[in-house]
């Protein structure tokens, strides 16, 4: 009889608590009011990190958007990266799919376990959410207000201290090098007749496109928009500048000559 009443009360130690057993929680679904107002008392920094993050308001993705309006496997579901490429389409998706990270999350997709915690080591490869959500982040880990330190920390859950550096050191060579790249151009660009020619207002725009890929490149590793999409590009910019500038002026130049052949 003892041993049966310390069994009972040990027992509540061991029962799951209703809000982390999907088993004893509502099954839904539940309207987006609904999710915030409960676990903004569960957790209201998570949804502080929410609505001051990039995925709140009318035109960000509410909670049923990444989770779905259920219980039952919401977690993996926001963790698995076809929820975020979904709506961020483009350079940002296209240059983490043909980074190593990006390749191995794919060929390893059946094989992952998308219930696991978005922490160091968690994961074989990084998907999406594992370096911008990490550990529960609901704003953007990889944010540049959270400075460089989080994305050492993050990175070195996998690689070494000294790699981390290296890789570091070597994204921001390439970003300075984009930087001057850019700011010769809009030089350039600048110099010449105004209103700029609607030619010259394109060639700025490649220009600050392929900048941004380099950062992408640097930021997701993706050798192609590194020096594919990004740094050659950014070299073809500029040629092509140069070649509309001398464009321009020969013609300002030949209409000039006629002017002044016509008052002869």
């Amino acid at each position: 009889m003892k041993g049966t009443l310390c069994l009972l009360m040990l027992l509540p130690l061991f029962t799951p608590h209703p809000t982390l057993a999907d088993d004893l929680l509502p099954p839904g679904p539940f309207t987006e009011s609904e999710c915030i107002n409960c676990h903004n008392e569960l957790d209201p920094e998570l949804i502080r990190q929410w609505r001051e993050g990039p995925h709140a308001g009318t035109s960000g993705s509410g909670c049923s958007g990444c989770h779905g309006d259920r219980h039952t496997g919401s977690a993996g579901t926001a963790r698995e990266d076809q929820v975020c490429t979904g709506c961020h389409e483009g350079p940002a998706s296209h240059s983490y799919a043909t980074s190593k990270h990006g390749i191995i999350t794919r060929l390893a997709k059946r094989r992952q376990d998308w219930q696991q915690p978005l922490q160091r080591g968690n994961y074989r490869s990084p998907g999406c959410s594992y370096c911008h959500l990490h550990d529960r982040d609901h704003g953007d880990t990889m944010a540049s207000s959270q400075g460089p330190e989080v994305r050492h920390w993050i990175c070195s859950g996998c690689h070494s201290p000294r790699y981390v550096r290296e890789q570091f050191a070597s994204g921001k060579r390439q970003l300075d090098i984009a930087d001057l790249k850019l700011s010769e151009g809009e030089t350039l660009i600048s110099s010449t007749i105004e209103p700029e020619p609607d030619m010259l207002l394109s060639l700025r725009q490649d220009l600050i496109r392929h900048r941004q890929n380099v950062l992408l490149g640097v930021g997701h590793q993706s050798p192609d928009y590194q020096w594919w999409h990004g740094q050659p590009a950014l070299d073809g910019d500029l040629i092509r500048i140069r070649d509309a500038i001398y464009t321009l002026n020969r013609t300002e130049n030949n209409a000039r000559n006629a002017t002044s052949i016509e008052k002869d």
